[in-house]
């Protein structure tokens, strides 16, 4: 048997395949496409990012069945503008019973009068911030 037919023969001693080499090769691409994403976002400050501080506060007035929900609050944080999303809740069912966005721009303080839209309970309301942007 000529010598270069014994040394291609398959032996098992080759080098091994590596069938999932480009499997690997696109998921570390795309981990550092998504790394690098993060990185831009952080440092951009890229909407999602804002840091700030809320309170709000809330007053009601009925007259029979009817009534009104006066709504103050304050934002501070590193933006100059803010849409403040308020909801008013019953506080026995946890229904939500008014609410009111606020567009705060310039200032950090918010209030307005929102009507309930449905007979507030004997243990009273509650309001809470559901959405800033």
């Amino acid at each position: 048997m000529p010598t270069h037919e014994w040394a291609t023969a398959s032996d098992g001693y080759g080098s091994p395949r590596r069938p999932y080499r480009k499997a690997q090769l696109i998921l570390g691409v795309a981990l550092l496409i998504c790394m690098g994403v993060v990185v831009v976002r952080q440092l951009t400050g890229a909407p999602g990012t804002k840091n700030y501080k809320t309170s709000v506060d809330c007053q009601v007035n009925t007259v029979g069945s009817q009534g009104t929900v006066t709504i103050n609050g304050t934002i501070t944080g590193d933006s100059t503008s803010y849409s403040v999303t308020v909801d008013v809740l019953d506080v026995a069912s946890q229904q939500r019973i008014g609410g009111q966005t606020f567009e705060v721009r310039g200032t950090n303080t918010f209030s307005g009068t929102t009507p309930a839209e449905a007979p507030i309970g004997a243990s009273g309301i509650d309001c809470k911030i559901t959405k800033i942007s």
